[in-house]
C-alpha cells in the first residue's frame, strides 16, 4: 500500500519513512529522491532512467530511482515540489506498476511501494492547480499527519535528552546536564524547524555552544579545543548536506559552494561515510 506523510519541515518524515520500510516485509532497498533538490531538467532521467543515446551527453543506459527501488520502497520527499509534467508520468507508473526509460518504449515491470511526503497540504495545491487531482487521490490511500513540535511540547525535553545522549556517545564524551535556564529556553522556543532544529540545538549543547546559536549563556566553557570543535562542525555540515540531498554530490557541492576535489578531500580527512565513490 502506498503512503502519504504530511507535516512541516523537520517533523521527522524522512525518519518515519525509513522506519516504515525497515519494519515492512519488503526485502528490496529504500531509495529516496528529494523532489525539491533535483533540477527539473534532471529529475525525469533520475526518476525513470535513460537508455544509451536518449539525448546529448548520455553515453550509457542507466536505471532510475523507480527501477532501483523495485522490491523495496521508493520515497518521494517533498512531492509537493514535483513539476506537473513529471506528476503525470509518475501517475502512469503508479497505475501500471511499470516504467519506460527515457528514449525507450520497453515496458519494465516494477514491484513498487511508494511513500511520499509533503510540507504543504496537497488538497490546497490541487485547488490552486499546482498538483494533479488524480495523483493526489492515487497517493491519498493512507495519510499520516506529523504534528509540529510546538504542538507536542511535552516531547521536547525527552527528545532533546535522547539526542544529547546519542551525540555525546558519538563524540566519546559525557553528556552535559541541562540547567533550569536552558530548560526554559527549550520549552519557550517555537521550533519552526521542528525535530531537525531540536537535534541541531542538542549538537550545539554537547559542543558547548548556546542552544539556539545566539542567546547569551554565562559561564559556559567549550567542551573541546577550537580545532576539534571546528572539525566536528564541518563534519556535521557535510553529513547533513549529504543526508538532505540523498548523496547527490552535485547538489551538495552547490549548497556548500565547494570544488569537487575539496569536498572529497575533506570527507576523507573527516571520515565521513558516504555512498559516493571518492575519486577526484
Amino acid at each position: 500500500m502506498d503512503l502519504l506523510l504530511c507535516g512541516e519541515t523537520g517533523t521527522g518524515k524522512d525518519t518515519l519513512a525509513n522506519r516504515i520500510h525497515e519494519l515492512s516485509s519488503r526485502s528490496g532497498p529504500f531509495v529516496g529522491m528529494n523532489c525539491a533538490a533535483i533540477p527539473e531538467s534532471l529529475a525525469e532521467s533520475q526518476l525513470f532512467g535513460v537508455v544509451n543515446g536518449a539525448f546529448t551527453g548520455v553515453c550509457r543506459a542507466r536505471e532510475g530511482y523507480i527501477e532501483a527501488s523495485s522490491g523495496g520502497t521508493l520515497y518521494l520527499d517533498e512531492i509537493d515540489s514535483m513539476p506537473l509534467s513529471l506528476q503525470a508520468k509518475l501517475l502512469r507508473v503508479l497505475e501500471s506498476r511499470g516504467v519506460e526509460r527515457l528514449g525507450s518504449t520497453e515496458f519494465i515491470p516494477v514491484d513498487l511501494r511508494v511513500i511520499a511526503s509533503a510540507q504543504r497540504p496537497l488538497d490546497e495545491l490541487v485547488e490552486q492547480g499546482l498538483f494533479r487531482r488524480d495523483l493526489f487521490f492515487r497517493l491519498n490511500v493512507l495519510t499520516l499527519h506529523l504534528p509540529a513540535l510546538r504542538k507536542r511540547r511535552e516531547q521536547i525535553l525527552p527528545l532533546f535528552d535522547q539526542f544529547t545522549q546519542g551525540i555525546a556517545a558519538e563524540l566519546g564524551r559525557p553528556a552535559p546536564t541541562l540547567d533550569s535556564g536552558r530548560v526554559q529556553i527549550l520549552l519557550s522556543h517555537d521550533w519552526p524547524g521542528n525535530v531537525r532544529e531540536l537535534k541541531s540545538a542538542a549538537k550545539r549543547f554537547v559542543l558547548g555552544f548556546p542552544l539556539l546559536g545566539s542567546e547569551p549563556v554565562e559561564g559556559l566553557a567549550p567542551a573541546t579545543d577550537l580545532r576539534t570543535q571546528m572539525r566536528v562542525i564541518e563534519k556535521m555540515l557535510i553529513q547533513d548536506a549529504l543526508r538532505r540531498h540523498r548523496h547527490n554530490v552535485d547538489a551538495v557541492l552547490e549548497e556548500l559552494e565547494l570544488p569537487r576535489r575539496t569536498l572529497y578531500h575533506r570527507m576523507k580527512e573527516l571520515g565521513v561515510a558516504t555512498q559516493i565513490a571518492l575519486t577526484a
